[in-house]
């Protein structure tokens, strides 16, 4: 399973992407079009990695699904080390 979206966080969507707040760590984050796709997926029961980025590939098929699925994981990886997703589990990601 994915993490969940921690339900603290502030977001906005912009024409180019998101950009969430924290109001515990005061950490902005900045994201691209693919990375608000994938926020916007998180708060979704039951969303698996692989339901993650085959979603994300009919959005943008002209990349590669390793691809994506590489910058998923990152993704993930990152908004987990800034506390802006909660109950991760890595052992998923694999």
């Amino acid at each position: 399973m994915v993490p969940r979206a921690n339900p603290s966080i502030a977001w906005a969507r912009l024409p180019d992407g998101a950009v969430l707040f924290s109001p515990h760590s005061e950490v902005y984050y900045a994201m691209n079009q693919v990375g608000a796709l994938i926020w916007e997926m998180l708060p979704q029961d039951g969303l698996n990695v692989e339901a993650l980025c085959r979603a994300i590939h009919e959005r943008f098929p002209d990349e590669s699904f390793e691809q994506i699925r590489s910058d998923a994981e990152e993704l993930l990886d990152e908004l987990a080390r800034n506390d802006l997703v909660s109950d991760i589990q890595p052992a998923a990601l694999a």
